[in-house]
């Protein structure tokens, strides 16, 4: 797929020679440029423009990005634009808070033009695609510098927060865009709504048992136990076959 053709990226970057810089990179790519270097100008810029991606930097004088992609997520016509965070932070409390937010993804400055000009292909190549479709068998999750996948076979469990998810493995937890009902709806029959703040890997299932006369509740391979909602014991319970 020729993820150029016809799309527009828009720049929100205080530094005109990044800006020009990056433009002409994608421009020599075949993309369609927006260049916005004043951030109060970035929401009725891409209103007017309606870009297909938006790379936004974090810290710039006025209002800055974060607040920049809060009133993007809050208008309805750019609500759902893919927006790629450029920040000089890198920590998971940092990325959490992004995508509590709305970020799709972070490049962490400085960055190789390389790495820039493929995380805007897998960005657009996702959202034109619809690459997280169901069934799907890797999770997004926020890495240290972007987005890594996590494979739905080494889940334990996913926990709902309030606009986005964490994923659960043996190996710690990794914070995901994706809410808990898009995952619901996306993930494959081995991935199943237990709570209406937990998804299980059946797999990742060692046992199950009422702590008390109402909780239910299942133990996992990694030790972690996760409730389940009354209405749904016995259908987990029938899924499982344990018990």
């Amino acid at each position: 797929m020729n993820t150029a053709a016809n799309a527009k990226v828009m720049i929100v970057e205080d530094d005109a020679e990044l800006v020009r810089g990056l433009k002409r990179l994608l421009e020599s790519d075949g993309y369609e440029v927006v260049p916005a270097t004043v951030s109060l100008h970035a929401l009725p810029l891409a209103l007017r423009e309606q870009p297909d991606l938006i790379v936004l930097d974090v810290m710039m004088p006025g209002i800055d990005g974060w607040e920049v992609l809060r009133r993007i997520r809050a208008s309805a016509s750019i609500a759902s634009t893919p927006v790629m965070m450029l920040t000089a932070k890198s920590s998971v409390d940092d990325r959490v808070f992004g995508l509590s937010a709305g970020a799709d993804d972070y490049l962490t400055k400085p960055f190789a033009l390389r790495e820039f000009r493929a995380r805007i292909d897998a960005l657009l190549r996702r959202s034109r695609s619809g690459l997280e479709a169901p069934g799907i068998k890797r999770m997004p999750v926020t890495a240290e510098r972007g987005v890594a996948f996590v494979d739905t076979s080494d889940i334990m469990y996913i926990e709902g927060m309030r606009n986005h998810c964490m994923i659960h493995t043996s190996e710690g937890e990794m914070p995901s865009r994706m809410s808990l009902g898009e995952v619901e709806m996306r993930a494959g029959a081995g991935l199943m709504r237990v709570h209406r703040s937990y998804i299980v890997n059946l797999d990742a299932v060692r046992g199950c048992h009422w702590a008390t006369k109402s909780a239910f509740v299942l133990s996992l391979k990694d030790g972690s136990e996760v409730p389940v909602s009354r209405t749904l014991v016995a259908e987990v319970r029938g899924r499982l076959g344990l018990c």
